[in-house]
């Protein structure tokens, strides 16, 4: 994970590079939609003891825990990518950046979101009222919980995945 990422966080440039003795020249620099690398999660997932799921050809589900399914999508019709928890509301595009104790901040690609949470940099956040599942979210363990609106009834959850390969349902 790396907070000096460029400013097109989103998009991944094909170049033609070539080099002289005296220079070097970028020329076709056109910028390529993100696309999320589902068989490379897969085989992190695997070896972090987690379950995947092939949803679709777009779409890989990473089991993080009972209930608790994290898509990976690559949506080829308006040419973007969506991570998000399966049921709830809370979802990004591209290139997250979680912040990571005011006024630091962190950018994770999709492979970055899946090793932060088998590492424990990341965690998964679960809101509940009156006992029902409301949203859930990642956040970068450095940043504090915010209370100050917590409403009655309300609950946040905290998890910290097990270390890979430890203590993991399969």
């Amino acid at each position: 994970m790396s907070s000096d990422e460029s400013p097109r966080d989103c998009w991944r440039f094909a170049a033609e590079v070539i080099v002289s003795p005296t220079m070097v020249t970028v020329k076709n620099l056109e910028p390529k939609p993100m696309v999320y690398r589902l068989d490379e999660l897969a085989r992190i997932a695997s070896e972090s003891g987690l379950v995947s799921e092939r949803v679709s050809a777009g779409r890989l589900d990473v089991i993080l825990f009972d209930g608790c399914r994290l898509a990976f999508c690559n949506l080829a019709a308006e040419s973007d990518t969506l991570v998000g928890f399966d049921g709830t509301p809370w979802h990004s595009h591209g290139v997250v950046s979680f912040l990571a104790g005011s006024p630091h901040y962190v950018k994770c690609d999709e492979l970055d979101i899946l090793i932060g949470l088998c590492s424990g940099e990341l965690v998964v956040v679960s809101q509940l009222v009156d006992g029902v599942l409301r949203d859930r979210w990642i956040e970068h363990k450095s940043e504090p919980l915010d209370l100050e609106y917590l409403g009655p009834g309300e609950e946040l959850r905290v998890i910290r995945l097990p270390d890979a390969g430890k203590g993991r349902a399969g």
